[in-house]
């Protein structure tokens, strides 16, 4: 049995410096967009979690260089400039729900057949909307099994552009994973929205990704998205930490009266979990915005 773990209450005001991981969600959209990239890129304060091994794997099965470093939080990646190296890939995701999402709309760039499976849950996890959309656009992918759900084949010629919808509640992960593999298509890409979109806030960072490695998404109405065939150019990131687990600590600091600085997160985070700062601020903490960092004093 477990030794317990003693909390005990602070008895002054919390004070200091917090270094949280970096974001997963950056971290395995900057792998993707990096992965279609002409050319080398660098990856600094990535996370090293299971999600994003799972990532790094599937990528090396398709053919891209990847260097992890998990020690010193670095991932090196040489792009493929948009053409999947590989001709066939069998990829194990586990439970990544993330990873299988980004990771079709990829395999559609590439030429040849990749198929996406993962454990028993994965298996429950839906992923028809975005293979219907992907059929749109003319590529042939099912879900094996004919009931919404991994495992997934792509039989990929390149992805020809054209215009695609998404129905019902549409998934921010479905949208990302396609509004980045967009870029390399062949042709003018559309993506119309028909229904509710879940998680604006995680698409807007995906175009933030996209824009820092030079790609940009035209937005003609607030439902249609409109990406061009165009170059994603190899870059220097540096992956902010996760705005979700810095929370806690302004929390804290907001709590006892205290001071927290969190380092390499600002006021222009791609993270939508910022915001909780600016309301912590309304409620009447003091906040310094730094250029890559923020303070805030309970």
């Amino acid at each position: 049995m477990n030794e317990p773990y003693v909390v005990r209450p602070v008895s002054e005001p919390i004070r200091g410096r917090a270094c949280p991981p970096g974001s997963k969600s950056l971290t395995n959209r900057a792998m993707i967009v990096a992965a279609l990239a002409d050319g080398p890129s660098r990856l600094d304060n990535a996370l090293d979690s299971r999600d994003t091994q799972v990532m790094i794997d599937s990528l090396r099965r398709l053919g891209i260089d990847m260097q992890h470093v998990p020690s010193e939080k670095r991932v090196s990646i040489r792009g493929c400039g948009g053409r999947i190296p590989a001709r066939a890939a069998e990829l194990w995701l586990e439970n990544s729900g993330t990873s299988i999402r980004f990771l079709t709309s990829l395999c559609a760039l590439g030429r040849g057949t990749y198929r996406l499976d993962g454990n028993k849950r994965m298996r429950q996890r839906p992923i028809g909307d975005l293979i219907e959309a992907l059929r749109e656009l003319g590529v042939e992918a099912r879900c094996d099994l004919d009931n919404g759900c991994p495992p997934v084949t792509v039989r990929a010629n390149g992805l020809p552009g054209g215009t695609t919808h998404f129905r019902n509640a549409v998934s921010s992960q479905f949208l990302s994973g396609l509004l980045m593999a967009a870029p390399c298509a062949s042709g003018k890409v559309t993506i119309r929205i028909e229904g509710e979109l879940v998680s604006r806030p995680y698409v807007d960072m995906t175009q933030g990704v996209m824009a820092r490695f030079g790609a940009t998404v035209d937005r003609p109405t607030d439902d249609c998205f409109l990406v061009h065939p165009q170059k994603y150019s190899p870059t220097h990131c540096i992956v902010e930490p996760d705005a979700s687990a810095a929370s806690y600590f302004f929390a804290a600091a907001a709590i006892t009266g205290g001071e927290i600085t969190v380092e390499g997160l600002s006021y222009h985070s791609l993270q939508g979990d910022i915001g909780f700062v600016e309301v912590l601020e309304q409620m009447g903490c003091r906040v310094d915005w730094g250029a890559d960092y923020t303070t805030l004093q309970g």
